[in-house]
C-alpha cells in the first residue's frame, strides 16, 4: 500500500532526462536558497516525479557531487533500500484513486519530529492534485507554518485542480514538451524504434507517455479505435458493444487519445493548412466545429471524471460513443441483453 509511510527506492545511477537538464540546472544552484514547497507541473509523460525522486536524493546526500546524489554515502544506501527515515511519498493507496485527509494529517505528523540522518526532511506528494479537499484544506496547514528543515516536492499534471491558496504557496517549476528532435531521439534510443515519431504525436509529445504507447503496442490499437468510430458514424456499429471492446483496449487510455483525436479534428477544420485526419476527410459535411467544440467538452468532462474515480468506465464509454453517433445526427440502434 502506498502512503505516507512509503520510501520510495532510489535505484542508482538514477536515469536522468535529457529535457530536464535546464529545470535541474535553475534549482540545484544552491540548495541554501530553495523554498519549502516546490509545485512540479506539466504534462503526464515527461517524468516529474523521476524528477523529483532525483532531487530529494540530492537533497539528503550526505556528500553530493555536482548536486547530484553520489550513490554511495550512508544516506545514499538508505535511498537505494527504501528505508531512508528523512524521505516520505505520499501518494494514493491502491483502493483509493486520490490521497486523502489522514495521509496528509500523518505528513504532518511526520514533518514536526526533527530529521534523522539528513540535514532536512523531505516529502513527495504525487500526484498531488489528486487531494480531496479535506486533505488539500489539511495541506494548506502545513504550508502556512511549514516545519523548519522541510522541503515539500508536490507533483501535479493538472496544477488547475489544487486550489488557488496551495498553487500560491508554492514555487512553481514547469516542466515543458521538449524539443520534438530531442525527444525522438531518446525515444528510438529505448523501444520506439521506426515508429517514434508517430507514438510522439499520439502521445501530445510527452516521451515517457510515448514509450508506455510502445510497450502497449497502442497504434495497432488505434486503428481499432478509428476503425470503431468511422462505423459507429456510419450506422454500422453498435456503441455499447464498442464500449465493451473498448474498456477491454483501456479506459484511461481511450479517452486520452480521444482527447487528442478530436483536437486533431478541431485543428483541421479551423486551422488552414493543418493536415486533416482520415476521418475528417471522410466526414467533411457531418463533424462541423461547433460539434466538435461540444463534444470535446463532454469528453475531457468525461476523463476528469475517470481521473476522480467513483464512475463506471463501461458507462462512461457508452455515453461518450452515443454521443458521438449522435453528431451525425443519427439514433444509434442500441442492443440489449449484452
Amino acid at each position: 500500500m502506498a502512503d505516507a509511510e512509503t520510501v520510495p527506492v532510489a535505484r542508482f545511477p538514477i536515469e536522468v532526462y535529457p529535457w530536464h537538464a535546464a529545470v535541474w540546472s535553475t534549482l540545484t544552484g544552491d540548495f541554501a536558497r530553495l523554498p519549502h514547497a516546490l509545485l512540479l507541473q506539466g504534462p503526464a509523460g515527461l517524468g516529474k516525479q523521476d524528477f523529483a525522486l532525483r532531487l530529494a536524493t540530492a537533497l539528503l546526500c550526505a556528500q553530493p557531487k555536482a548536486e547530484s546524489a553520489c550513490g554511495q554515502c550512508h544516506s545514499c544506501q538508505l535511498l537505494a533500500a527504501g528505508t531512508h527515515p528523512d524521505l516520505k511519498l505520499v501518494m494514493p493507496e491502491e483502493d483509493r484513486r486520490g490521497i486523502v485527509i489522514d495521509q496528509i494529517r500523518g505528513l504532518g505528523t511526520y514533518l514536526a519530529l526533527r530529521p534523522h540522518t539528513a540535514a532536512r526532511k523531505v516529502a513527495i506528494l504525487s500526484p498531488a492534485d489528486s487531494m480531496n479537499l479535506n486533505a488539500a484544506n489539511s495541506l494548506l496547514k502545513i504550508l502556512e507554518e511549514p516545519p523548519l528543515g522541510s522541503i515539500l516536492l508536490l507533483v501535479a499534471s493538472q496544477p488547475a485542480r489544487l486550489p488557488a491558496t496551495i498553487r500560491s504557496r508554492c514555487q512553481r517549476v514547469l516542466f515543458q514538451v521538449p524539443e520534438r528532435g530531442l525527444a525522438q531521439s531518446w525515444l528510438k534510443g529505448r523501444e520506439g524504434g521506426e515508429a517514434a515519431a508517430q507514438l510522439l504525436g499520439e502521445a501530445g509529445g510527452t516521451p515517457l507517455r510515448a514509450l508506455a504507447l510502445s510497450r502497449e503496442d497502442f497504434l495497432v490499437k488505434r486503428e481499432t479505435l478509428l476503425s470503431d468510430l468511422e462505423r459507429l458514424l456510419a450506422g454500422n456499429e453498435d456503441p455499447v458493444t464498442c464500449a465493451q471492446r473498448w474498456k477491454g483496449l483501456g479506459a484511461s487510455a481511450c479517452i486520452d487519445w480521444l482527447t487528442a483525436f478530436v483536437a486533431g479534428l478541431i485543428r483541421g477544420l479551423a486551422v488552414p493548412g493543418e493536415p486533416a485526419p482520415t476521418l475528417l476527410k471522410n466526414t467533411k459535411n457531418v463533424l462541423t466545429l461547433n460539434k466538435l467544440y461540444i463534444y470535446l467538452d463532454v469528453v475531457s468532462s468525461a476523463r476528469n471524471g475517470l481521473f476522480s474515480g467513483g464512475l463506471d468506465e463501461l458507462l462512461l464509454l457508452e455515453d461518450l460513443l452515443i454521443r458521438w453517433c449522435r453528431m451525425a445526427e443519427r439514433s444509434p440502434t442500441i442492443k440489449t441483453g449484452t
